[in-house]
């Protein structure tokens, strides 16, 4: 029997091959792509926001952002209020390519769900943040522990 571990695994290296093969032509690295797409919905975001809205650890964020900005695709600005927070924007460059990426994402959502009818695909998306929860949440209490 086939389980949720294995198939999202082979999901989402699918969806990656295939988003690697649409987006070729730009030279950021994979899984980057979510990274200036967050940032280019939310200008202004700080690492901390982005790492919360990617699921994702701060060291991850942090390196996607450094590659990100020796890119070209991104810059930080600091609060003048606060300056311990960085605010991150997208340049010209990145504000150039944003729309290529935000056709493929939806490309990539219209080929995962095109064997789905809308009562199923949003069934899919319901069930798949109830399982995303749930794993955030027991992450959430191992790293408390762990501190």
């Amino acid at each position: 029997m086939d389980n949720i571990g294995k198939l999202n695994a082979a999901i989402y290296r699918n969806l990656q091959s295939i988003l690697s093969l649409k987006l070729q032509g730009i030279p950021i690295r994979s899984g980057q792509h979510d990274f200036l797409y967050v940032i280019s919905q939310n200008e202004g975001i700080t690492q901390k926001e982005l790492s919360e809205r990617l699921f994702v650890d701060k060291s991850t964020t942090a390196k996607a952002v450094k590659n990100l900005i020796s890119q070209g695709y991104v810059v930080k600005e600091t609060l003048l209020a606060d300056k311990r927070f960085v605010q991150l924007y997208l340049t010209e460059q990145g504000k150039q390519i944003i729309p290529h990426i935000q056709k493929t994402f939806l490309e990539l959502i219209e080929i995962s769900t095109r064997n789905l009818s809308k009562e199923e695909a949003d069934q899919a998306v319901s069930l798949l943040k109830i399982i995303l929860d749930g794993l955030v949440e027991e992450k959430t209490q191992l790293y408390t522990k762990a501190e």
